[in-house]
């Protein structure tokens, strides 16, 4: 820490890399250890946040969330796992365990509920309700699938609506 202000540092290796970041709560082990200049984020739990370097304004709070952020800034992580994979996505809301953790830099992703689009990588627009709703959809966009398992077969069909336990779970391409 050389010019950093108003952080807040608990645990082995929280914010340690901290050069100028300010305005940071980092609680548990390893938590933002890696940030040098990032601003306003707050990561709670073991290795939540722990890869950000410059990303700001991300909320993670369970153990491994947003674990593999670099840069990617306002996202709002919930859960173990939670948007776990993330590195430079934006604007994504992921409440749940495993919810959203394999999103590498897909962006403004809301996904609520156990592993909610636990397959997507790089999609974008996704609105994912429900234990297991689109966990199946890895690149595409523009989807809603609410309710237990909605859409959980479906991998690269855009813009597809499914509400309802179990909505659309035979549908792979269309």
């Amino acid at each position: 820490n050389t010019t950093a202000s108003n952080n807040t540092a608990v645990g082995a290796l929280a914010l340690e890399a901290n050069t100028t970041g300010a305005a940071n709560t980092a609680v548990g082990a390893t938590a933002l250890d890696a940030a040098t200049t990032a601003n306003y984020n707050v990561g709670i739990g073991y290795a939540a946040l722990t890869a950000t370097t410059t990303g700001a304004d991300n909320t993670a709070v369970g153990s491994g969330a947003m674990e593999a952020n670099t840069t990617g800034d306002d996202n709002t992580a919930v859960g173990r796992a939670a948007l776990q994979a993330n590195t430079t996505a934006s604007d994504n809301t992921a409440v749940g365990s495993q919810a959203g953790d394999a999103i590498t830099t897909g962006a403004s992703n809301t996904l609520l509920g156990r592993n909610a689009g636990g397959a997507l990588t790089t999609g974008n627009n996704h609105v994912h309700i429900g234990d297991t709703a689109g966990d199946a959809m890895t690149t595409t966009s523009n989807s809603v699938a609410i309710g237990y398992g909605a859409l959980t077969a479906s991998t690269v069909s855009d813009a597809l609506t499914a509400v309802g336990h179990q909505a659309m779970t035979a549908n792979t391409t269309g």
